[in-house]
């Protein structure tokens, strides 16, 4: 058997999601009968992790084993030739067996991408907001998750929940009328960071004060966080491992 990494980019706006499901196109999916075509066999892709409908991708890393032994540069080159366009593989490389994508990843970045501006050319790529934001408050919000391991109330409900989460670095870039929000941590509970955004932004607005948005993170209950940022803004950055580089 032979173990294949893959480093994929996407657009998650024509799909539902990283993740194969019924009676719906997949990331996962689209990608598997790529390579179940040229392999001849089965193929299971196993991702770091799943993204939602709409959220898309810098680098998230997908593994999968065959029987059958291919230059990753040749695999690289087919799968970029047949996926559609929005859905492209940066780097292909050959792994140890053992390699697991999502149990040996150990950490991740997000960016979540806000403006404040109309722009066509945004449209489904970020979230406008078009009331006017105190970046100050906004980055106050920010700041104070660095303060907390336990973020289950920025989760999803009914989720299981790991609850000690390493929030590593926060860093904030203003563009004109482009904010750029980027958050590496040791992992991510589902729902984690649009969920943060959506609290931080209200904050920004005015709609949220700081004292309440730290009461709710203390609270530890995933019914107290009430405002989710839409998935367009939220992009799966880049994925940590100890050995592995793509």
């Amino acid at each position: 058997m032979f173990n294949y990494a893959l480093k994929i980019k996407y657009i998650g706006t024509n799909y539902h999601g990283w993740q194969r499901q019924k009676n719906q196109i997949s990331i996962q999916e689209t990608i598997e009968k790529k390579l179940e075509k040229f392999y001849q066999e089965h193929i299971k892709l196993i991702a770091s992790g799943r993204t939602d409908a709409g959220v898309h991708a810098l680098g998230q890393v997908a593994n999968f084993k065959t029987s059958k032994y291919t230059k990753p540069e040749i695999l690289k080159k087919y799968l970029n030739a047949v996926l559609p366009r929005d859905i492209s593989i940066i780097n292909v490389k050959q792994v140890p067996l053992n390699f697991n994508s999502r149990f040996d990843a150990k950490g991740k970045t997000y960016l979540y991408k806000i403006y404040t501006e109309p722009d066509p050319f945004l449209y489904q790529r970020g979230w406008y907001v078009y009331k006017k934001l105190n970046f100050e408050d906004l980055e106050k919000g920010l700041n104070l998750i660095k303060n907390y391991t336990n973020l289950t109330s920025l989760a999803k409900k009914g989720e299981y929940l790991r609850e000690e989460i390493e929030i590593r670095e926060i860093q904030i870039r203003y563009s004109r009328y482009i904010i750029d929000i980027e958050i590496t941590a040791s992992h991510f509970l589902r729902y984690m960071v649009r969920k943060i955004i959506g609290h931080v932004v209200q904050i920004g607005l005015g709609s949220l004060k700081l004292e309440e948005f730290k009461q709710i993170i203390e609270a530890k209950d995933p019914s107290k966080g009430k405002f989710l940022a839409p998935p367009e803004g939220l992009y799966l950055k880049e994925v940590y491992y100890t050995d592995l580089k793509l």
